[in-house]
């Protein structure tokens, strides 16, 4: 079909596929009972995302144009003169006008997460906190001070003071981290996805290409494709990403933007090494591309170890650093920060408020409060203990079970241990018969999204499990390696 597209026209490209589709039925060209092309393979002639096809060709529905069939044949068709569709009735198919979709493992995904959060189920699934681990000493008095500062302040001012304040404190945070920033490069947001989604709108058109880490967590790529962006992704080797894939990728793509995880990846655990994160840095200079490096787990640190972040490294103002209070100060105040340029910074924020993008004042207080009275800092280390010690105990868990098929590499942080299953073990029907029993985990197949071979893996998360039901997990998971791996024999034995 003859659609040329003008990438730098003002006009979306929905528009312009749409109105040289209208122009091709005005001529003749498309005569009616036409059957158009279906959504993905017009989009792949295209060059362009599939929703923008649906866009297009639901409008085109709209507008009397087209006509879709769900019955057979099945389509789109150029709709008669008259009205009178030749394939059913004409219908305006709401399903087809959502943009946003998730595919299966991204829905599977999210349901695991979505069980995570009752009683129901033993979870090993969701990187959930655990209110026994709130934060509580002092709250009283915090509670108290913020209940006396909506009283005595005017509002507007209010949100000023305590959005300044918080920036403040988040140089006081880092700088324990050895990163030291001014606050006219802190961004507040609410989430690390949000601050994702906004560097997404801000630098990327559709069609560009993001490279990022794979193992990766399905809400991210998710997110990344339904924006219409490209993605690629590099291998994850013992310490960090394969740096030869990403330059072989980064030639072939030429990226906007590389993501990455460097400390306790997710799902994998992995820590960059020293030595890769240097060499990252040599590489995304040499190409142009900036980094965006997410450290939502930083707190999570069971080592002495304290590799330097990319930012701290970086010497061209080519990293993006975001990371987020929400899995150490879970309250639901839900507050997130950029740290990068203050160009960016200041772009950022506009379009903050240009959607009115709603950041918690209170939270802010209530966080800000924390900091200041130097309860923030003990509040992570009791955190790193806690976890540290659930971590020790699952590991010695699995280590007890690690003939039934499982294996694991005991990462430095974070929430979670990615596990190996031997090749006999298919990692969805383990999840099947783990859940069955009452227990939730994460198939590792859901956090590549194109596909992969060899043996299967599962994440488990110990954010939510007390040391106690970390050992019972174990043992019902045991239990379903045994069923997983019994199951498989008799399959054997009958196909033998």
């Amino acid at each position: 079909m003859d659609i040329k597209i003008n990438r730098n026209s003002e006009t979306p490209i929905f528009l312009q596929i749409k109105g040289r589709i209208k122009n091709l039925i005005a001529a003749g060209e498309l005569v009616s009972g036409y059957k158009m092309p279906p959504e993905r393979r017009l989009a792949e002639e295209l060059g362009v995302h599939r929703n923008t096809v649906v866009k297009a060709y639901s409008e085109l529905i709209s507008e009397g144009y087209l006509t879709a069939s769900r019955k057979t044949p099945k389509g789109y068709f150029v709709r008669k003169p008259d009205g009178d569709a030749s394939f059913g009735k004409r219908f305006f198919p709401l399903e087809k006008m959502i943009l946003y979709s998730f595919n299966e493992k991204e829905k599977m995904f999210l349901d695991v997460f979505s069980q995570s959060t009752g009683s129901r189920y033993l979870s090993f699934g969701g990187i959930l906190m655990d209110k026994r681990t709130m934060p509580l000493k002092g709250m009283e008095e915090i509670m108290q001070t913020m209940l006396q500062s909506v009283q005595s302040e005017e509002p507007e001012q209010g949100e000023l003071d305590e959005t300044d304040r918080m920036k403040r404190n988040i140089c006081r945070v880092l700088s324990r981290e050895n990163m030291y920033v001014n606050p006219r490069n802190i961004q507040l947001v609410s989430e690390t996805n949000q601050a994702l989604d906004y560097l997404i709108n801000l630098y990327l058109q559709e069609g560009d290409w993001v490279i990022a880490e794979e193992p990766i967590l399905p809400d991210n790529s998710a997110l990344i494709r339904n924006k219409g962006i490209r993605l690629a992704t590099v291998p994850m080797e013992e310490d960090g990403m394969d740096l030869k894939t990403l330059e072989v990728l980064m030639k072939k793509h030429k990226p906007k933007f590389i993501y990455t995880l460097p400390n306790f990846h997710n799902p994998t655990g992995i820590t960059m090494s020293l030595e890769k994160r240097v060499q990252l840095l040599e590489i995304a200079q040499r190409y142009g591309v900036p980094i965006i490096e997410e450290d939502s787990q930083r707190v999570f640190r069971y080592t002495e170890n304290r590799i330097p972040s990319l930012y701290s490294l970086d010497k061209y103002k080519s990293v993006v650093y975001i990371d987020s209070f929400t899995l150490s100060f879970p309250y639901g105040i839900k507050t997130g920060y950029v740290v990068g340029p203050s160009d960016l910074v200041e772009t950022l924020g506009r379009c903050i408020v240009v959607d009115e993008t709603f950041v918690s004042n209170m939270g802010h207080l209530m966080l800000n409060e924390y900091i200041e009275r130097g309860l923030w800092e003990e509040h992570a280390d009791d955190l790193a203990d806690c976890y540290g010690r659930r971590q020790a105990v699952l590991c010695r868990e699995l280590d007890k079970i690690r003939s039934l098929g499982i294996s694991y590499r005991k990462p430095q942080g974070g929430l979670t241990l990615w596990c190996d299953l031997d090749e006999d073990i298919n990692e969805k029907k383990l999840y099947q018969l783990a859940l069955a029993r009452g227990l939730l985990i994460m198939p590792g197949f859901l956090f590549y999204p194109f596909g992969y071979g060899g043996a299967g893996h599962v994440r488990l998360s110990f954010s939510k499990t007390s040391e106690e039901e970390i050992v019972r997990g174990t043992a019902i998971l045991a239990d379903a390696l045994r069923a997983c791996r019994k199951e498989r024999s008799n399959i054997s034995e009958q196909v033998y």
